[in-house]
């Protein structure tokens, strides 16, 4: 990351001092138009440094614009159409819509679920389960795999891809006092 700053910071260093330079050359700028004059004649490789530059950005203005251009499409919500028109369901809503067809399985504080839509309306379902329940619920993982997709076909009636459960970790409860800090010696 940091190679892609300095490259990007050298290409907007150089850009400004082009665009001085043919500013000083267009208009009268004084301290500046002979700067510029007294580089361009003492310097013949600067004016092919400039083209190499302004060509080096034509390609990542190129490539930015092949990113943008053929970015898949996320979208946060479906559009379920009914006889009077169409509902939006937002992707937080789905989300609660999978954590509650988990309750009767998990508590609803140790998991956390995670939709995510695919180009062809159907979801991708992501549910993470705190590790110490990962003994109590191996047995329930193809009835939590089921359940899930049913819950969703019911209310927001759309089609799940897959479901994929993951057991985490929890984060360790940290002591009221750091045990780093040296305690004071006071006698």
């Amino acid at each position: 990351m940091r190679v892609i700053k300095g490259l990007v910071s050298l290409l907007l260093i150089a850009g400004i001092f082009g665009i001085a330079g043919l500013y000083s050359q267009m208009l009268d700028l004084g301290v500046i138009s002979t700067f510029f004059n007294n580089l361009l004649f003492q310097f013949d490789w600067l004016f092919y440094f400039y083209q190499v530059v302004l060509f080096g950005l034509l390609a990542v203005l190129f490539l930015m614009f092949l990113m943008v251009l053929f970015k898949p499409i996320t979208k946060n919500q479906i559009q379920i159409k009914k006889d009077v028109g169409q509902v939006n369901v937002p992707l937080n809503t789905m989300e609660s819509i999978a954590k509650s067809s988990l309750r009767k399985i998990v508590d609803s504080n140790d998991t956390q679920v995670k939709v995510r839509l695919t180009k062809r309306q159907t979801a991708n379902v992501e549910v993470m389960i705190a590790d110490e329940k990962q003994q109590h619920l191996l047995s329930k993982g193809k009835q939590m795999q089921e359940l899930i997709p049913q819950a969703l076909q019911n209310m927001a009636m759309i089609e799940t891809n897959k479901t994929k459960i993951i057991f985490k970790k929890k984060k360790e409860e940290s002591a009221l006092l750091p045990s780093g800090k040296k305690e004071s010696r006071v006698v």
